[in-house]
């Protein structure tokens, strides 16, 4: 039996396992069984999960190449009264994955937009994390290309909250030696890998002390990747601010490798960090 009763039809947007099928809640579980269909990313997947679940509700396929389309479909079908899920490959459908123009488009029509949740990937991993998780945000994935991430790195260096990334196993490496060149490697960071799965690994250290793990094998590139990392202590942000002031004000009178002698004697910061600052700022002023 559907939980809405008004005129018309609802959206469910319902979490699924992000790896043991046994974390799908009875709500679910009620839903997908209710349902007119379920739009999924992937019916193959999806179809794995409702035959484990005994479950034989139709399906539509709804995955990033036919999202437009199909959100279109789908609310016809609502304002015709029927009720639909709409789930993921595994945890929260619009996080990292297909469902933002499902939603929007279903509440700017006026229509019920009810979230069944479950499993997250981030939430998971920051509750087992060991990284203050009172104020976070979520980064998803860096770009994969190396100076587009670094790039975006430097822009998260004064972030004070926490952050979190996901990350492909065949990149964790790069990315965490690229944290430790611009974030600093004395800061805590953890690595979530395969959650709830049957080779779940859960690493905290720093990311110097990461880098060591994964170089030796003690972290293994394979699987699905939360990275957790602490963000910049506030009295941090404020020497590096004052620093970026004074790079500021000695790169518009000399060149970057004279402004990084000069302002090494009057902060005593390193003169090779202070020249990738005034090389940075340098290149920011002249685009």
């Amino acid at each position: 039996m559907s939980e809405v009763r008004d005129k018309g039809g609802a959206l469910y947007v319902v979490a699924t396992p992000i790896g043991n099928l046994d974390d799908i809640s009875a709500r679910a579980c009620r839903i997908l069984s209710s349902v007119a269909y379920i739009a999924a990313e992937d019916t193959r997947h999806t179809g794995s999960l409702l035959r484990y679940l005994g479950i034989d509700t139709p399906m539509r396929a709804y995955h990033d190449h036919n999202e437009v389309s199909q959100s279109e479909k789908i609310v016809a079908d609502l304002k015709n009264g029927k009720e639909v899920a709409v789930v993921s490959d595994a945890g929260t459908p619009q996080i990292s994955d297909p469902g933002y123009r499902l939603v929007k488009l279903a509440l700017m029509e006026g229509l019920i937009v009810v979230p069944i949740p479950g499993a997250s990937a981030i939430i998971s991993a920051l509750s087992a994390s060991g990284v203050a998780a009172s104020r976070f945000t979520f980064e998803g994935f860096l770009p994969a290309k190396e100076q587009q991430r670094q790039k975006a790195l430097v822009k998260l260096c004064h972030e004070t909250r926490t952050m979190v990334f996901y990350e492909a196993p065949h990149r964790v490496s790069v990315v965490v030696n690229d944290m430790q060149r611009i974030l600093g490697g004395d800061r805590q960071l953890s690595i979530a890998r395969e959650l709830t799965k049957i080779h779940e690994q859960i690493f905290f250290g720093s990311i110097t002390d990461a880098i060591q793990a994964l170089s030796q094998g003690a972290i293994t590139a394979k699987g699905e990747f939360v990275l957790i990392v602490e963000g910049a202590s506030e009295s941090a942000v404020l020497v590096d601010a004052d620093i970026e002031k004074v790079m500021q004000t000695l790169i518009n009178e000399l060149p970057a490798s004279r402004a990084a002698d000069v302002a090494s004697k009057l902060t005593g910061e390193s003169r090779k960090s202070l020249y990738e600052i005034a090389v940075s700022l340098k290149n920011s002023r002249d685009k």
